[in-house]
Protein backbone atom coordinates (compact mmCIF):
# COMPACT_ATOMS: atom_id res chain seq x y z
CA UNK A 1 0.00 0.00 0.00
CA UNK A 2 1.27 3.47 -0.85
CA UNK A 3 2.35 5.66 2.07
CA UNK A 4 2.47 8.87 0.02
CA UNK A 5 1.26 10.09 -3.36
CA UNK A 6 1.31 13.30 -5.32
CA UNK A 7 -2.12 14.01 -6.78
CA UNK A 8 -2.56 16.31 -9.75
CA UNK A 9 -5.93 17.09 -11.23
CA UNK A 10 -5.81 17.48 -15.01
CA UNK A 11 -5.39 20.92 -16.59
CA UNK A 12 -8.31 23.10 -17.66
CA UNK A 13 -10.77 21.71 -20.21
CA UNK A 14 -13.60 23.27 -22.20
CA UNK A 15 -16.00 21.74 -19.68
CA UNK A 16 -14.17 23.43 -16.79
CA UNK A 17 -14.20 26.71 -18.67
CA UNK A 18 -17.87 26.42 -19.61
CA UNK A 19 -19.08 25.09 -16.27
CA UNK A 20 -20.56 21.89 -17.67
CA UNK A 21 -20.16 18.31 -16.54
CA UNK A 22 -17.76 16.24 -18.66
CA UNK A 23 -17.79 12.98 -16.68
CA UNK A 24 -17.03 10.14 -19.08
CA UNK A 25 -16.79 12.42 -22.12
CA UNK A 26 -13.25 12.30 -23.42
CA UNK A 27 -12.51 16.02 -23.61
CA UNK A 28 -9.06 17.45 -24.15
CA UNK A 29 -7.20 20.29 -22.49
CA UNK A 30 -7.61 23.89 -23.52
CA UNK A 31 -4.52 25.90 -24.49
CA UNK A 32 -4.63 27.30 -20.94
CA UNK A 33 -4.82 23.74 -19.56
CA UNK A 34 -1.63 22.82 -21.39
CA UNK A 35 0.07 25.97 -20.02
CA UNK A 36 -1.11 25.01 -16.51
CA UNK A 37 0.42 21.55 -16.90
CA UNK A 38 3.73 23.00 -18.17
CA UNK A 39 3.79 25.45 -15.23
CA UNK A 40 3.12 22.63 -12.76
CA UNK A 41 5.93 20.61 -14.36
CA UNK A 42 8.33 23.56 -14.13
CA UNK A 43 7.45 24.03 -10.45
CA UNK A 44 8.03 20.35 -9.70
CA UNK A 45 11.40 20.41 -11.45
CA UNK A 46 12.46 23.63 -9.66
CA UNK A 47 11.42 22.28 -6.24
CA UNK A 48 13.28 19.05 -6.93
CA UNK A 49 16.44 20.90 -7.87
CA UNK A 50 16.22 22.92 -4.66
CA UNK A 51 16.17 19.59 -2.85
CA UNK A 52 19.30 18.53 -4.76
CA UNK A 53 17.77 16.29 -7.43
CA UNK A 54 18.81 16.72 -11.04
CA UNK A 55 15.48 15.99 -12.74
CA UNK A 56 12.99 17.34 -10.19
CA UNK A 57 10.86 15.61 -7.63
CA UNK A 58 11.74 11.98 -6.99
CA UNK A 59 8.59 10.80 -8.76
CA UNK A 60 9.32 7.34 -10.17
CA UNK A 61 6.10 6.95 -12.17
CA UNK A 62 2.89 8.76 -13.05
CA UNK A 63 -0.32 6.74 -12.80
CA UNK A 64 -2.98 8.40 -14.92
CA UNK A 65 -6.64 8.10 -15.67
CA UNK A 66 -6.91 6.87 -19.27
CA UNK A 67 -9.13 9.82 -20.20
CA UNK A 68 -7.58 12.26 -22.67
CA UNK A 69 -7.50 15.29 -20.37
CA UNK A 70 -5.61 13.35 -17.68
CA UNK A 71 -3.24 11.60 -20.11
CA UNK A 72 -2.36 14.88 -21.80
CA UNK A 73 -1.58 16.49 -18.43
CA UNK A 74 0.39 13.40 -17.33
CA UNK A 75 2.40 13.43 -20.56
CA UNK A 76 3.47 17.03 -20.03
CA UNK A 77 4.47 16.32 -16.42
CA UNK A 78 6.25 13.08 -17.36
CA UNK A 79 8.24 14.81 -20.09
CA UNK A 80 9.59 17.34 -17.60
CA UNK A 81 10.26 14.79 -14.85
CA UNK A 82 11.66 12.10 -17.14
CA UNK A 83 9.34 9.35 -15.88
CA UNK A 84 6.87 6.96 -17.52
CA UNK A 85 3.09 7.38 -17.60
CA UNK A 86 1.03 4.29 -16.80
CA UNK A 87 -2.69 4.56 -17.69
CA UNK A 88 -4.79 2.94 -14.96
CA UNK A 89 -8.31 1.76 -15.76
CA UNK A 90 -10.62 2.67 -12.92
CA UNK A 91 -9.26 6.17 -12.30
CA UNK A 92 -11.69 7.72 -14.80
CA UNK A 93 -14.13 10.40 -13.67
CA UNK A 94 -17.60 9.34 -12.54
CA UNK A 95 -19.97 8.45 -15.37
CA UNK A 96 -22.75 11.00 -14.96
CA UNK A 97 -25.10 9.56 -17.59
CA UNK A 98 -27.85 11.95 -18.68
CA UNK A 99 -26.27 14.82 -16.70
CA UNK A 100 -23.12 14.92 -18.84
CA UNK A 101 -22.90 18.00 -21.02
CA UNK A 102 -25.21 19.94 -18.70
CA UNK A 103 -24.58 22.32 -15.81
CA UNK A 104 -22.67 20.93 -12.86
CA UNK A 105 -25.29 19.80 -10.33
CA UNK A 106 -25.40 21.36 -6.88
CA UNK A 107 -25.41 17.91 -5.29
CA UNK A 108 -22.30 16.14 -6.52
CA UNK A 109 -22.66 13.51 -3.80
CA UNK A 110 -26.05 12.22 -4.90
CA UNK A 111 -26.10 8.43 -4.90
CA UNK A 112 -27.94 7.85 -8.17
CA UNK A 113 -27.91 9.73 -11.46
CA UNK A 114 -30.10 8.92 -14.47
CA UNK A 115 -28.34 6.34 -16.69
CA UNK A 116 -25.07 6.96 -14.87
CA UNK A 117 -22.83 5.44 -12.26
CA UNK A 118 -23.90 5.35 -8.62
CA UNK A 119 -21.72 7.17 -6.12
CA UNK A 120 -21.10 3.86 -4.33
CA UNK A 121 -20.09 2.19 -7.60
CA UNK A 122 -17.80 5.07 -8.54
CA UNK A 123 -16.07 5.02 -5.15
CA UNK A 124 -15.65 1.23 -5.32
CA UNK A 125 -14.17 1.44 -8.85
CA UNK A 126 -11.63 4.12 -7.93
CA UNK A 127 -10.74 2.38 -4.66
CA UNK A 128 -10.13 -0.91 -6.51
CA UNK A 129 -7.86 0.91 -8.98
CA UNK A 130 -5.92 2.52 -6.12
CA UNK A 131 -5.62 -0.83 -4.33
CA UNK A 132 -4.01 -2.25 -7.47
CA UNK A 133 -1.26 0.38 -7.77
CA UNK A 134 2.17 -1.08 -7.06
CA UNK A 135 4.39 0.78 -4.63
CA UNK A 136 7.47 2.09 -6.43
CA UNK A 137 10.59 0.11 -5.58
CA UNK A 138 12.75 3.20 -5.08
CA UNK A 139 10.51 4.55 -2.33
CA UNK A 140 9.60 7.82 -4.02
CA UNK A 141 5.92 8.76 -4.11
CA UNK A 142 4.13 8.11 -7.39
CA UNK A 143 2.04 10.84 -8.98
CA UNK A 144 -1.61 10.22 -9.75
CA UNK A 145 -3.14 12.38 -12.47
CA UNK A 146 -6.90 12.16 -12.49
CA UNK A 147 -10.09 14.13 -11.89
CA UNK A 148 -11.92 16.27 -9.36
CA UNK A 149 -14.17 13.35 -8.44
CA UNK A 150 -11.17 11.11 -7.79
CA UNK A 151 -9.79 13.46 -5.15
CA UNK A 152 -12.19 12.70 -2.25
CA UNK A 153 -11.94 8.95 -2.92
CA UNK A 154 -8.13 9.18 -2.85
CA UNK A 155 -8.22 11.22 0.38
CA UNK A 156 -10.46 8.63 2.04
CA UNK A 157 -8.22 5.81 0.76
CA UNK A 158 -5.14 7.56 2.19
CA UNK A 159 -6.92 8.28 5.50
CA UNK A 160 -6.49 12.03 5.02
CA UNK A 161 -9.03 14.71 5.83
CA UNK A 162 -8.84 17.54 3.33
CA UNK A 163 -10.51 20.92 3.47
CA UNK A 164 -10.29 21.05 -0.34
CA UNK A 165 -13.40 20.02 -2.25
CA UNK A 166 -10.84 19.31 -4.97
CA UNK A 167 -7.51 20.87 -5.96
CA UNK A 168 -7.39 23.48 -8.72
CA UNK A 169 -6.47 22.30 -12.22
CA UNK A 170 -2.84 21.17 -12.60
CA UNK A 171 -1.88 21.91 -8.99
CA UNK A 172 0.03 18.97 -7.48
CA UNK A 173 -0.79 18.11 -3.86
CA UNK A 174 1.21 15.72 -1.67
CA UNK A 175 -0.84 13.29 0.42
CA UNK A 176 0.78 11.23 3.17
CA UNK A 177 -1.06 8.30 4.68
CA UNK A 178 -2.06 8.81 8.28
CA UNK A 179 -0.45 6.12 10.40
CA UNK A 180 -1.74 5.43 13.88
CA UNK A 181 0.99 5.68 16.52
CA UNK A 182 1.62 2.50 18.47
CA UNK A 183 2.29 2.69 22.10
Amino acid sequence: MLSAVIFCRHGETESNLGGWLAGSRDVSLTARGRVQAREAAATLVAEGRQAGRQAGWAVPVIYSSPQRRALETAGILAGALGVPVVPVAGLEERRWGDLEGGAIPADLLREEVPNGESLTGFRARVTAALDGLPAPTDGGPPMIVAHAGTWPVLCRWMGVDSALLWPPNASPVVLTREVAASG
